[in-house]
């Protein structure tokens, strides 16, 4: 649903291309460690001699900070001033990545992932809605996901020669350099914004009921994913396959997925959704499912491949569905907090798993996670199907 710039507020245009580039550049510096997640979560492992589970938790600490500004966001970020808001959360990024950088083998740490993962969710959100004040949505979030499927297809190409060079601290001092740089932006960004309703002939208010339940589908689905992002790299090395091996494959993976990204604009109109949303989930889960009997390189490049592709092809399907379940509008803010709540517990229920169970157990609890969303999903797609073809018939 296309937002639009209260001009009353601020006379900003969010369709100059300043604008637009400010919201892509934000939305890039937003998901710098989330987007090469597989690969920080490895070097962990080498750089700071920690056990592959310990490794997923601080990944899923870092997430966790993202999904609780998101939430933070999604309850009261129209009423913040936007420009202060950025700054606030690019400085948080700041303290965090140079606090992580100055204690690699401290206890502080941990805490310092979770500051720096807050201040990304703020630029995440921030980011998203922008995108959203503009007349051209759909090509500016193609760029949009362009611009960071790119900067993470070389970002896992090149992190693991990158940290042998530069190590964790070159990392995150770089990350931190990019933040600050990145607060040129807040000049070109609008104080405020006001919501115009956008008629959407599809929508039809559900129950309240059938809303959790989709809910919970979103939920289930981005936890699978949490999880699957993740252990990728893991898995690889599990495999005996070498680390640059593994980045090659995932380099791959997310230049393809820029594909499937732009597949879903350009197909959105033309293929049923409720078909693309049980092919994407399913197909999804069966990447994983793949990937864990210790694939050979060509097995596990397929696999990674697959899973990529699809998640970025299916995710606006999901989350234009959600918003047709419910009139008001307001149901893709609650579906882009349960998103990032789903992302960021995700790691956190990997690291369970590994510690307890091993790979192969919690790549099939990522696999069922992937079908139950679907089945959870398909509750309120039928319902909302059977009330469309109810108007049809009057």
């Amino acid at each position: 649903m296309p937002l639009h710039l209260s001009t009353s507020v601020d006379h900003v245009d969010a369709n100059d291309w300043r604008a637009v580039l400010s919201a892509i550049l934000l939305g890039t510096v937003g998901v710098l460690s989330f987007i090469i997640q597989p690969g920080l979560v490895q070097g962990y492992v080498t750089q700071l001699n920690v056990s592959e589970a310990d490794a997923v938790y601080l990944a899923g600490i870092e997430m966790l900070g993202v999904a609780l500004a998101t939430i933070f966001m999604a309850l009261k970020g129209v009423r913040l001033d936007w420009r202060w808001i950025i700054v606030s959360g690019l400085s948080l990024a700041v303290i965090g990545n140079i606090g992580s950088a100055l204690t690699l083998s401290n206890d502080a740490f941990s805490a310092f992932r979770l500051l720096s993962g807050v201040g990304e969710g703020i630029i995440i959100s921030i980011s998203f809605t922008f995108v959203g004040l503009t007349t051209k949505a759909e090509r500016n979030l193609s760029l949009y996901l362009v611009s960071l499927l790119t900067y993470g297809a070389f970002g896992l190409w090149y992190l693991p020669a990158f940290l042998a060079a530069f190590g964790l601290t070159g990392l995150f001092l770089g990350f931190a350099a990019c933040s600050a740089a990145a607060m040129v932006t807040a000049a070109f960004v609008p104080r405020a914004f006001s919501i115009s309703a956008m008629p959407n002939p599809e929508a039809r208010q559900l129950p309240r009921v059938l809303l959790a339940v989709a809910l919970l589908g979103v939920l289930s689905y981005n936890v699978a994913q949490g999880i699957a992002w993740a252990i990728l790299f893991l898995l690889g090395v599990d495999a005996g396959l070498a680390e640059q091996s593994v980045a090659n494959a995932l380099f791959l993976s997310q230049v393809l997925a820029i594909a499937g990204a732009l597949a879903a604009v350009f197909l959105a109109a033309r293929i049923n959704r409720n078909f693309a949303i049980g092919f994407g989930i399913l197909a999804g889960g069966a990447s994983i499912a793949i990937l864990l009997d210790h694939p050979s390189l060509a097995l596990f490049t397929l696999g990674v491949c697959g899973f990529n592709v699809l998640w970025n092809f299916v995710l606006p399907f999901i989350l234009g569905r959600i918003c047709d379940f419910e009139e008001s509008g307001r149901m893709m803010s609650f579906a882009i907090a349960v998103q990032m709540i789903g992302l960021g517990s995700g790691p956190l229920v990997a690291a369970a798993l590994l510690e307890r169970s091993g790979y192969r157990a919690t790549g099939l609890v990522c696999v069922a996670l992937f079908v139950l969303s679907y089945l959870l999903l398909l509750i309120p797609i039928r319902r909302h199907g059977a009330l469309l073809a109810r108007a049809q018939t009057v």
